[in-house]
C-alpha cells in the first residue's frame, strides 16, 4: 500500500516537472538554452559598463526576470528593457532583435556608438523605443517602419545621416517622433505622427524655423521601466 502512494506521489511530481518544462519549451533551444538570456547576454557583451548596472546578467541563468533593467510580464517573458543614463558605452548588439516580446526599450542618456540595429525591426510587440542623446551613427534603419505597434520613437541628439526611410510612413500607430539634431537629409516621408521634430538637422531645416520642421505642439513624454515590477506600465 505504502509502496503505491509512493508511485503516485513520484508520478503527480513528475507530471508536474512536465508542465512547468512545457511552459517554458518555447524559449528554450534543443541544448536547454534560454533564447531569451542568450539574447540579453549579447547585449551585454557589446557594450561596456562602467558601473556595473549589468553585472547580475548570468549567462548560466535560465531566468532573466531577476535582472536588473529587464522587466518581464506574468508569463515570465522579456517585455522591457531599460539603461537610461548608466554611462553604457559600445555598441547596441543585433541580438536585440530575438527578444521579440519587447514593448519598450529606453537606452537614452549613455554614450552608445555605432549603427542602429536593423534587427529592431523584427519587435512587432514594440511601443517605445528611446535611444535619444547618445552617438549612433548611420542611417535610420528602413526595418524600423515593420513596428506597426510602435507610439513611441525618440532618436533624437545622435550622429545619423542619411535620409528617412519612406517606410517610417507605415507606423499608424506613431504618435511621438522626435529625430531632431542628427544630421539627416530629405526628403521627408509623410509622418503619420501629428507630433514630430526634425529641427537641428542643417540639411533639412537650417534656421529650424522653416516650415515642416515641427508638427503640433512637442507633449513631453515620461517613460519608466522599473526593473523591480513584473510588468511596464498599463500606458506603455
Amino acid at each position: 500500500m505504502g509502496m503505491k502512494r509512493t508511485e503516485a506521489t513520484v508520478s503527480c511530481l513528475v507530471a508536474s516537472l512536465l508542465f512547468w518544462a512545457s511552459a517554458i519549451n518555447g524559449l528554450l533551444s534543443p541544448k536547454g538554452v534560454n533564447y531569451e538570456v542568450q539574447a540579453l547576454m549579447g547585449i551585454k557583451a557589446s557594450l561596456q559598463d562602467p558601473h556595473g548596472v549589468l553585472e547580475n546578467w548570468d549567462g548560466d541563468s535560465v531566468d532573466p526576470c531577476s535582472w536588473t533593467m529587464v522587466t518581464c510580464s506574468p508569463e515570465s517573458l522579456v517585455i522591457g528593457l531599460g539603461t537610461p543614463s548608466q554611462n553604457l558605452s559600445g555598441t547596441l548588439s543585433p541580438t536585440i532583435g530575438n527578444l521579440t516580446n519587447l514593448q519598450i526599450v529606453l537606452l537614452q542618456n549613455n554614450n552608445i556608438t555605432g549603427p542602429i540595429p536593423p534587427e529592431l525591426g523584427r519587435l512587432s510587440k514594440l511601443q517605445t523605443l528611446d535611444l535619444s542623446n547618445n552617438f549612433f551613427t548611420g542611417e535610420i534603419p528602413s526595418p524600423l517602419g515593420h513596428l506597426r505597434s510602435l507610439q513611441y520613437l525618440r532618436l533624437n541628439n545622435n550622429s545619423l545621416s542619411g535620409v528617412i526611410p519612406m517606410s517610417l510612413a507605415n507606423m499608424t500607430q506613431l504618435a511621438f517622433l522626435d529625430v531632431s539634431y542628427n544630421n539627416i537629409s530629405g526628403p521627408l516621408p509623410r509622418f503619420p505622427s501629428k507630433t514630430f521634430n526634425i529641427v537641428g538637422n542643417p540639411l533639412i531645416c537650417a534656421t529650424g524655423s522653416e516650415a515642416g520642421c515641427r508638427g503640433t505642439t512637442l507633449m513631453p513624454m515620461s517613460m519608466n521601466l522599473n526593473s523591480t515590477q513584473s510588468k511596464v506600465q498599463e500606458n506603455t
